[in-house]
């Protein structure tokens, strides 16, 4: 009885294939779930990756940390410079990774703090106009020496813009650059302060051969006789400095804002510039008196030179012709002389009647008498045709 009692569970194959159909129903739908789900992956990273670069920008792709360069347009080659206005697409981050740069935007440096006295933050006016007498203090006030060694002021402002955005922002550039600061709240590393202590470079090497009435009238003859600008010289060797450390930029405009002396020193400079400026304005007028009186005394030299040769002219044509005709003349009287003789005769008989109004012709008689009836008349006026010409 015990023994027909244990009669062992045994599950009927019928409940097996329900239970093994459940799992494998289940297991369709989970693999549909996760082909669907890896096609919306697949959309999304196919998606994710399109990207624009706005106007204004340009952009660097980055795989893994290094730089990308593909071809944008056909006939040119590889650029890692993507420029604004086009779609892109990227794996997403971390795999790929777009930087936006700033493109064909202009930024600013100014020296104006390097080279002027420090200004007090209280009253907002510099040590030396509160107290002109108190000089400069090395270290705190900025200053400049020229070439003549006398202390300036000056202030310089630059203008440019990246022309290589892969150098530019690959080897110099820094985001933090424009948040990391010092105590005083101004930059003390980055792009910007490099560009400024360049720039500070080619403006101390310039100025120091330059004299200060050259520096004020910002203008110089060269050792080769060429005039020089003191603005085109510093931005000459700045291009040069920023050529030397390929930093990727072009300069765009270089100007110098300020120029002044110490307050100390400030009535003597400006009596010195005072006569400085009008000796060059006599000098001016002497020139321009000089070039004028050059002129007109060339013009009256041309003048007469052109009177003489005309006069000349006149008078050699003049002895050509009667050359010729006297040859003439002789070679007729050699042939004829009676006949030349009388030609002559009638010729100069009538150039002397013609000078006369009033002609008579008195005939010879045989038996030597003559009456000669004259009809008497007011005095004739004088004939100013014949005294001209007997002039």
């Amino acid at each position: 009885m015990l023994e027909e009692n244990r009669t062992p569970n045994v599950v009927e194959p019928e409940q097996v294939d329900a239970g093994m159909h459940a799992l494998v129903r289940m297991l369709k739908i989970l693999f549909f779930c996760l082909r669907i789900l890896i096609v919306l992956v697949f959309v999304y990273l196919l998606f994710s990756g399109m990207f624009r670069v706005d106007e204004q920008y340009e952009a660097m792709l980055f795989r893994f940390g290094a730089l990308q360069s593909r071809v944008l347009e056909s006939g040119q080659g590889e650029t890692s410079v993507l420029t604004s206005g086009r779609w892109y697409w990227a794996w997403p981050y971390p795999i790929d990774w777009v930087k936006m740069i700033p493109a064909q935007t202009s930024a600013s440096v100014s020296t104006v703090n390097v080279f002027m006295p420090w200004v007090n933050p209280q009253s907002g006016q510099m040590p030396e106009s509160e107290n002109p007498t108190s000089g400069l203090k090395p270290g705190t006030d900025g200053y400049i020496l020229t070439g003549d060694t006398n202390i300036m002021h000056t202030g310089w402002e630059l203008v440019y813009r990246v022309d290589d955005a892969s150098r530019f922002y690959l080897d110099f550039y820094d985001d933090q650059d424009n948040v990391q600061q010092n105590g005083k709240g101004k930059i003390n590393r980055g792009t910007g302060v490099i560009i400024k202590n360049l720039l500070c470079n080619a403006v101390i090497q310039e100025m120091a051969t330059w004299t200060v009435e050259d520096l004020y009238a910002t203008s110089r003859v060269g050792s080769d006789g060429n005039p020089e600008n003191i603005k085109d010289n510093v931005q000459r060797r700045l291009v040069k400095l920023l050529d030397e450390v390929a930093m990727g930029i072009q300069v765009q405009s270089l100007n110098m804002i300020v120029l002044q002396p110490p307050s100390a020193t400030a009535a003597a400079f400006e009596e010195v510039n005072a006569s400085t400026e009008k000796g060059r304005s006599e000098i001016l007028e002497a020139r321009t008196y000089h070039d004028k009186t050059v002129l007109e005394a060339e013009g009256l030299s041309y003048r007469i030179i052109n009177d003489a040769k005309s006069y000349r002219t006149k008078v050699v044509e003049s002895v050509k012709a009667d050359s010729s005709y006297f040859e003439t003349v002789l070679q007729e009287y050699n042939r004829n002389p009676d006949t030349m003789l009388t030609a002559l005769y009638t010729d100069a008989l009538r150039e002397v009647l013609a000078l006369v109004d009033n002609k008579y012709i008195i005939h010879s008689r045989d038996d030597g008498q003559q009456e000669l009836r004259l009809q008497l008349s007011p005095i004739p006026e004088k004939d100013n045709r014949a005294v001209n010409k007997m002039e």
